[in-house]
């Protein structure tokens, strides 16, 4: 007993000489290295941190260790880590502390396998008792785990555990005892972010949202905001020391349609539409934070209705410097470039309706600011093309202006007009009255002046080429022959041709010179799907074949000319067939020294094996099978003509359905001819 006496005397001496509050260090718990986070977020409060020495530049994170009586640790040191329920009841009827009984039990000494070890169930068990027990004193089972280890190395430990199927369910519960104790001592917001590695997932749009430890991270914003009111703070405090606002936010932006992270996505939104309003960022410095310098693409991007509710804001908290988007807009783009981006963007079907409010705000700003036709026509740089304003894309613009002058004031009407008349040539006044005829305030002045235009064209006896040009009949595209002013025109060609016999004019030439071989073409495409029009297309197709046959375009070009090349099996059954077999005989009644057959255009565009099919397709038809079969002979008779071996058609129509029949066909001819011989 003495030498007993004298080892237990020497153990105290040596445990009470070291501060009873040090840690317990074991060898596989490593300190959390923080340095290089730190380093990078300067406004994270580095009391929890220990000092950094000279010579390390890795920080370790402070922990006091848990606050045991010397001589419980002594204790510890002669009993076994197996405690029996009968020891456990002895010192729940005591109260001793989690932190005493997790010493006693030697827990302090399995560092990260803590959650393997079979007695710390145990323990857990005990410290719950023990909290049902003395209330008023409870100590949870996670704050003495937080002494023992740190948050960082804790954190580990538990997402660890999660990996492991039976240790999922108490490395959870665990997790959300831990979160309960940030919130209960206001862990710092940023740490826990680095926590949880969230300052390393870097700028890939769906990451960090999609991130189950970004809604954790969240959901503890929330959590710390409701049970510490005073030191809430917005997420975006944290998240700035890592994103600029843009990327933030476009990030947000790629997440909202996802049911998942919308509520986040626009809680983000409105924390930032916030923190700016509070610091009176302008509209117009908002639009180059967001990054919003190309007109071009302004309206298309996401970020822009996120500007616009922003501005909305803006103006509501300081009504005294209100700043509309078009004012801003127009600001940053000038004039043109903005009715440019808002002429864009109504063809879209994702921005019409922003271009459309942007479009009648632009015409308000400018009548505001007591602008004149000719200034805006100038800030919108239409003065370049006084000579043609088809081809400028803001000639609506200017007249949309020009209504907007009118139906506030319609008296001006008479003079806007006039000036008009006096200033334009024939043909830019055309495309202006044209517009102008779509706003019901200038709808009548228009008509009338361009009747009485149209009318003096004509009158002058201009050569219908020219009138075509003058008319604006050169710039509108496929519809043409749908037009009532096209049809005025063709009746004035009839005119005029009756007029001057020595001096007659086509008027198919001049849509042919304007709009080229593929503009006639899709002229009369058009035309043939409107009732009212199929007429004048078939009078523009015999017109453009009439063309070619003065240009002595062969058959078979003319077979290609009407893509009848492209249609396979359909090709018989194609009404472009019957207007090109017309083209063929037209072509050879006309050079009868060059003349050629059916079957000769077919195979200049289809090999053999192709006719067989198309062939065999139309006799299925009633409609072409008796063409299809006198085409059948035709092509037997150009084998024959050729001298074709029997052998070599066979290898050539291999895998063709009818190929036995037309060289059987063929052979039968060729015995019958060699009989005749």
């Amino acid at each position: 007993m003495g030498l007993l006496y004298l080892v237990g005397l020497a153990s105290l001496a040596a445990i009470t000489s070291t501060d009873a509050n040090s840690p317990i260090v074991t060898s596989s718990v490593q300190s959390p290295k923080v340095s290089n986070w730190s380093s990078s977020t300067s406004v994270v409060s580095t009391t929890r941190f220990l000092r950094t020495s000279d010579t390390d530049d890795e920080e370790s994170e402070e922990r006091a260790g848990l606050s045991v009586p010397a001589s419980e640790k002594l204790k510890s040191w002669f009993m076994s880590s197996n405690v029996n329920p009968r020891q456990l009841q002895k010192w729940l009827n005591e109260g001793k502390s989690g932190e005493t009984v997790f010493t006693r039990m030697h827990l302090t000494n399995v560092g990260s396998l803590l959650f393997y070890d079979p007695q710390f169930k145990t323990w857990l068990q005990y410290v719950d008792d023990l909290n049902a027990k003395t209330y008023q004193k409870r100590t949870p089972a996670i704050s003495v785990l937080t002494t023992q280890y740190g948050d960082d190395a804790l954190y580990k430990m538990i997402e660890d555990a999660k990996m492991i199927p039976r240790m999922k369910e108490l490395a959870s519960k665990l997790q959300a005892d831990q979160m309960d104790h940030w919130v209960a001592v206001a862990k710092d917001p940023d740490e826990v972010f680095h926590l949880f590695k969230l300052d390393k997932l870097g700028k890939t749009r769906m990451k960090l949202f999609n991130s189950p430890e970004f809604a954790a991270w969240a959901k503890y914003m929330d959590d710390l905001s409701m049970n510490n009111p005073e030191k809430a703070r917005p997420m975006i405090s944290t998240l700035r020391q890592h994103y600029r606002d843009v990327d933030l936010l476009t990030m947000a932006e790629s997440v909202k349609s996802v049911e998942a992270t919308k509520s986040i996505a626009t809680r983000l939104e409105t924390e930032v539409i916030k923190d700016w309003a509070v610091s009176r960022k302008t509209p117009d410095k908002a639009l180059r934070d967001l990054d919003l310098d190309n007109a071009d693409t302004l309206l298309k991007d996401p970020l822009f209705n996120f500007w616009a509710k922003y501005v909305d804001v803006y103006n509501a908290r300081y009504p005294e410097e209100k700043m509309t988007m078009i004012k801003t807009l127009t600001q940053k783009f000038d004039d043109n470039n903005v009715a440019k981006m808002i002429n864009a963007a109504k063809a879209n079907d994702a921005t019409k309706d922003i271009a459309a409010k942007l479009e009648m705000a632009q015409l308000q700003m400018w009548l505001h600011d007591r602008r004149s036709v000719d200034d805006v026509l100038v800030r919108l740089w239409i003065h370049t093309t006084e000579n043609d304003f088809l081809g400028n894309p803001l000639l609506n613009t200017w007249v949309a202006y020009m209504n907007t002058v009118i139906t506030e004031n319609p008296t001006k009407v008479s003079s806007i007009f006039s000036v008009l008349e006096t200033r334009y040539s024939d043909k830019a006044l055309l495309q202006i009255l044209e517009v102008a005829k779509g706003f019901p305030s200038m709808k009548n002045t228009a008509t009338k002046m361009q009747k009485k235009k149209i009318q003096a064209i004509f009158a002058r006896w201009e050569l219908p080429s020219k009138a075509f040009g003058l008319l604006g009949l050169d710039r509108i595209g496929d519809n043409i022959l749908s037009t009532p002013l096209f049809r005025r025109w063709m009746h004035y060609v009839e005119v005029f041709n009756k007029k001057n016999p020595d001096r007659q004019e086509s008027w198919i030439d001049p849509i042919r010179f304007n709009y080229g071989w593929s503009g006639v073409e899709g002229a009369i495409k058009q035309a043939m799907k409107n009732p009212k029009s199929v007429n004048i297309a078939k009078q523009a197709e015999s017109a453009w074949l009439d063309t070619w046959l003065d240009a002595a375009k062969p058959p078979e070009d003319a077979f290609r000319f009407l893509h009848l090349d492209n249609v396979f099996e359909n090709s018989l059954s194609s009404p472009k067939f019957a207007t090109w077999a017309k083209y063929l005989d037209d072509f050879n009644k006309r050079y009868s020294e060059q003349k050629t057959t059916m079957i000769d255009g077919l195979r200049a565009n289809y090999n053999d094996r192709s006719l067989l099919r198309i062939f065999d397709a139309a006799k299925s038809d009633l409609n072409t099978e008796k063409l299809a079969a006198n085409l059948q002979n035709a092509l037997v008779d150009t084998w024959l003509a050729a001298k074709k071996k029997p052998a070599d058609l066979k290898r050539m129509l291999n895998g063709v359905p009818t190929s036995d029949q037309m060289i059987e066909r063929y052979v039968k001819k060729f015995d019958a001819l060699l009989e005749n011989s």
